[in-house]
Formats: C-alpha cells, structure tokens, sequence
C-alpha cells in the first residue's frame, strides 16, 4: 500500500491572509456561528438574492440573520430539540439557505431532500431519518408529502382554502419571535446534517457529518482557493447535495460573499450575464454544454474562423502553461494573442458574465480536453474531487498550478494514501462519522485506523495529484479477463459533439460496445460538412453513419489499448435524466437500471457480432 499523506501539504495560496473565511471557519463553534457572529461591518451587504418578476431581489445579511433568528426561535417553540431531524425540500432559494441555518443553530440536524426525486424517494429519506417536522417548498414539491406522518410547514403562501397557514416567510418576519434564542448553540463535535447519498444502486444510506466535518472542509478549501467578501456566486446545483451545501452556501457565507440563487437549471445562460457571478461551482455537464455549443457554432462557421479559433485556443494553451511557470507570452506571440483573444475568448467570457474569475468543478472527473479549452480562453478551472462521506472535498487543483488531467492533490490536513488494488484511502477531520443507523454498512468504509475507503480507482502522480480512473464497483471485466474502467471510455465519448450521453457495457462480454444518445442537430450539421452531403432520412438505421461514428468514438479514444475500443453501438431515441431515474442528482448513470431499459438492444448488439463473427 502506498502512502501519499505527506504529499497533502501542498503549498497554499499566498492570499490567504486577505480572504476572512478561513478564520472565521477555524474559530466558528459551530456551522450557525459562520452567519450569525460574522463582522458587524458585512451587516448591510447583500447576501441572497433571486429573481422574481424580471429583477433580481436581494437580503442583507442583517435581514437573513434577522429571520434566521426568528425561525430558529420558532422551531424551538414547537418542540424541536438538539438532535432532532427536520426534512428540508425545495429548489435553491433564500428560503432554503433561512431553513438551513435557523435548525443547524438550535442543534437540530437538517435532512434535505433532493427536489428531483420522486415522491417515494422523498418519502424513504425523511422516513429513514425520522423528521420530527418538514419544510418544505410549496406546490409541486409539497404535494410529494401528502402522505407524511411528520408536521409539514411550507416556505410561502400560507393560504390554503381562505385559511391562512404557518410558513417560513410568515414566521421570518414575526416580531414576536425576536429575542434571545433559549437554546444552547451546538458543538463542533455534535452531528449538523444526514446527507443521502445518492448512490447508483440500493437504497441510500444518510451520511452523518458533523458542524467540525463541515466547517474542517471549509477552512481546507480556503486555504487553498480563497474567497472574497466582493466575490459573488450563482448557486445552481442541487443544495441537497453536499457539494454545493458546502462550497456554494457554507463557504461563501463564511466569507461575506453574495449568493444568487438561478430561477432554474434551464433559466442559467441568462441569469449568468445578469448576475455576472465571479465564482461558479459545478459538475462537469456543464463545462461539457459549453464547449459542445462552442464547437456546434463552429461546425457551422467559413474555415477561417475555425482557423482562428484553433491559432486563439493554441496560444491561450501555450499561455496558460507560462502563467503556470510565473510568466506570460512576449513579442509578436503576445501581439497575435492578444487580438485573438478578445476575438474569439472574449465572446465567450461576455457570455459567462464577464467577471467570472474562477470554475470549480467536482461530482465527477472533468475530462482534461474541456478543462483545457476553458483554461485556453482564459478561463480559470479547478477540477477537484471528493464525496459526500468527506464533507465532501478532499482534493482540489490550486489556482497556481493546475493540472487538468488530475483533481488535484489532497487539501490540507487531509491523509491519501492508494491501497494495493488501486482504491483511494482518505483519513481527516472532514471524514464523516458514519451512516445513520447503519454501524455495519460504516465498518465496511470506515476501518478502525480512520482510513475511509472511498471506493474510487485513482493513480497518483509524484506531486500527490490525484486522477480518477473509475468506481471500483464499476469496474467491467471483460470475458478474456481485462479489465475495463467504464469511465475512461465514455468521458471520452461524450466529448464528441455528436454524441449527448454515452454509456459502455460487457462485464462479461467479449468486447465493449455502448448505448449512445445522438445529439441530433449537431450530428447532422457534422455529418453534412464532412460528407458534403445532407443526413440520411434512416440515419438511426443507415450503416453509413453507423459506421462514421464508430470511427469518430474510435479517434476519440485511439490512446486507450484496444481492448477499451467500442466495437459496437446502437443510438437510444430519449436522453436518460434524473426525473426518470436513470441518473444520480450529480449526473452519474445507475447502470443497473439503464441497461434494464436497453437489454434487448444491448444483447441484439451482440447477437449481431456472433452471427457476422
């Protein structure tokens, strides 16, 4: 077993001592303490903002901290105790971050739900947890609890029949509940949240973190990538996922910094240049828009600027790799640049708002070709890694030395070390304490040492940089033994324009082939320009443009050894989505149950290389 715990102490940003969030963490007693005893000096800056009816609508910290207290002091009085677990469900909002704080101070613990699940879902997780009470959002969201046993209070609108009804917005502005609150703030030591893991197969198990694991992570992160009280966010994932609770309210909370809350996930590319955010946090399905829109504006664009698209993206990489070293390009290099930068980056850069100084990307592996063409255009991305067991980040890429093939090496105070079988070990002071109610599941990942076994297939460089390989229960082998990291092939897949979502299967095959989702419109547009010639009517069918993107998967992949090549594919007609429950909130596939829905094509697939064998 290879130990890399001294490779975690990796050198910080030298900024740190400007960025007061990493104090403020440090010292916070518990999660509450990061608003509530913030400088009197943020009191009247805007903290939260959304959008309703055409503007963007803001709260002071002085008024969330003000309605904090107030719901705080109200779940008190209904009986909610240190301990006890109340639901949360809803879409990102103001609402959401009030809730959150109001029962992390009185030492209740927050179960949040994911608003994408269905209501049976919904139901397992406040069940499992045992809620003594739910907030929750009103209308669609609300409905998903018409069977629930616990108490239900909804965010707004608290009329129902011409009666009217407790809400958070009413009690948040409830004079009545002003005063001291007559409860004991929490420990650092005293569990703050149960986080469901998403998890791909089974039911999911409440991941118990504590206000220490929390605020440990967040003081890591700091000292790695800080934040500023001007920083202004825009807050998109789900906040029932541990990434963005963390990084995206957390961590800027501790820092004095403003969150925007996006109207919706389909509503992002005009809430970004309203918002203009300076820190955005996200899974790599949108870095993989972005560069799959750039290069579908491009397929139809005259070869000149495809040529100045690729000389701007060649010199943005070459400086990239200078800035890396401390220095920058010179003489006529620095000229052409310069020009090609703001004609073609600069478009890009205005659509992302204009201010957006830094991308952290997390939930799954970004692949380096998309990290790459951000950094090209000038746009800073740091990939990291890390699970909802570790709070959740426990590696980041530094601002100063980024390495896009990688998630960087481990934060600070966080232990790595790679077991004999490939499997990342990770052991600090954000390493959950366990499941809720389940001590045998924690004893399979959690060893008497500390050490969490993660579950993920990593190799490691000599600088402690991580790069994923794959899951390692997802690890297909092959009938001739090989072994196959499924998503080393499909990231790779998935970055062709052409393809919308891509996933390989043979466990127990003879090779690997794939289910693969077209993104139509672009492959017509590609298959028009190099064909010279329009989309075949049949093109599900046409063996022609079956085979033309088998060829493309092949270049796609053409550095892995032959045995991870695709041999067959066959195109699916519906995206696979949340909604149906083909993929995880973080956008991974539950394989088991997409290749319920495709078996039949997946053994026709096959058949078809037995009988033409």
């Amino acid at each position: 077993m290879t130990d890399y715990s001294e490779a975690s102490n990796v050198e910080t940003n030298g900024s740190e001592g400007n960025c007061p969030g990493g104090n403020m963490a440090r010292e916070a007693g518990c999660l509450s303490d990061l608003l509530l005893e913030s400088p009197d000096a943020w009191a009247d800056s805007p903290m939260l903002g959304c959008r309703e009816d055409d503007a963007w609508h803001w709260l002071t910290r002085a008024e969330v901290q003000q309605k904090v207290r107030r719901v705080a002091s109200w779940l008190y009085s209904t009986g909610v105790r240190p301990g006890d677990r109340v639901g949360l469900l809803g879409h990102n909002s103001p609402e959401w971050c009030i809730a959150d704080f109001a029962v992390l101070r009185i030492g209740a613990v927050t179960v949040p739900a994911y608003f994408t699940d269905p209501p049976e879902a919904v139901q397992y997780v406040f069940e499992d947890a045992g809620c003594k009470l739910i907030l929750v959002e009103p209308g669609e969201q609300q409905a998903k609890l018409d069977a629930s046993k616990a108490p239900v209070f909804t965010f707004k609108d608290g009329t129902s029949g011409g009666v009217e009804r407790i809400t958070l917005d009413g009690i948040s502005r409830d004079t009545s509940f002003d005063g001291e609150i007559n409860v004991e703030k929490p420990k650092r030591d005293d569990v703050a949240t149960l986080i469901y893991t998403s998890g791909t197969t089974g039911n999911p198990k409440g991941v118990m973190l504590t206000h220490g694991n929390l605020l440990s992570d967040v003081t890591a992160e700091l000292a790695v990538i800080p934040v500023f009280p001007d920083d202004v966010f825009l807050s998109f994932l789900p906040l029932s996922h541990a990434f963005e609770r963390n990084v995206g309210q957390f961590l800027p909370v501790a820092c004095g910094t403003r969150i925007a809350y996006a109207e919706d996930i389909t509503t992002l590319m005009r809430d970004i240049p309203e918002v203009k955010p300076t820190v955005m946090i996200s899974v790599p399905r949108l870095y993989e828009k972005i560069y799959a829109g750039v290069h579908e504006k491009l397929s139809h664009a005259p070869a000149i600027k495809r040529k100045l698209f690729d000389k701007a993206q060649a010199l943005g990489a070459e400086n990239f790799e200078l800035k890396q070293e401390g220095s920058s390009l010179s003489g006529g290099k620095a000229i052409v640049f310069k020009v090609l930068d703001h004609i073609v980056h600069g478009k890009l850069r205005t659509k992302l708002g204009g201010r957006l100084r830094l991308f952290i990307s997390g939930g799954a592996a970004l692949h380096p070709d998309i990290a790459r063409f951000l950094l090209a255009a000038g746009i800073t991305v740091c990939p990291g890694y890390g699970l909802s067991e570790t709070s959740p980040v426990i590696t980041v890429n530094p601002e100063q030395k980024i390495k896009p093939e990688t998630v960087g090496p481990a934060l600070p105070s966080v232990e790595l070390k790679v077991g004999e079988d490939g499997e990342l070990l990770a052991r600090g002071p954000m390493i959950m304490r366990g499941y809720w109610n389940k001590p045998e599941e924690t004893a399979q990942v959690l060893d008497k040492d500390g050490w969490l076994h993660t579950g993920d297939l990593v190799e490691m460089d000599a600088d402690g940089y991580v790069r994923i390989v794959d899951r390692k229960k997802e690890l297909m082998v092959l009938s001739n033994g090989e072994n196959v990291p499924p998503a080393r092939v499909e990231k790779r897949l998935a970055i062709d324009a052409c393809v919308l979502q891509a996933m390989v299967v043979g466990d127990q095959r003879p090779n690997i082939t794939a289910l693969v989702v077209p993104e139509a419109a672009q492959l017509g547009a590609v298959w028009s320009r190099e064909r010279k010639r329009p989309l075949p009517e049949n093109w599900r069918e046409n063996a022609d443009v079956h085979q033309w993107l088998l060829e493309r998967m092949h270049r796609q992949c053409h550095e892995l050894p032959s045995f991870m090549q695709v041999k067959n594919f066959v195109f699916v007609e519906e995206e696979w989505t949340q909604a149906e429950g083909m993929l995880t909130p973080t956008l991974k596939f539950k394989r088991r149950k997409v290749m319920a829905r495709h078996q039949e094509e997946i053994d026709a697939m096959y058949e078809e290389e037995s009988t033409t064998a």
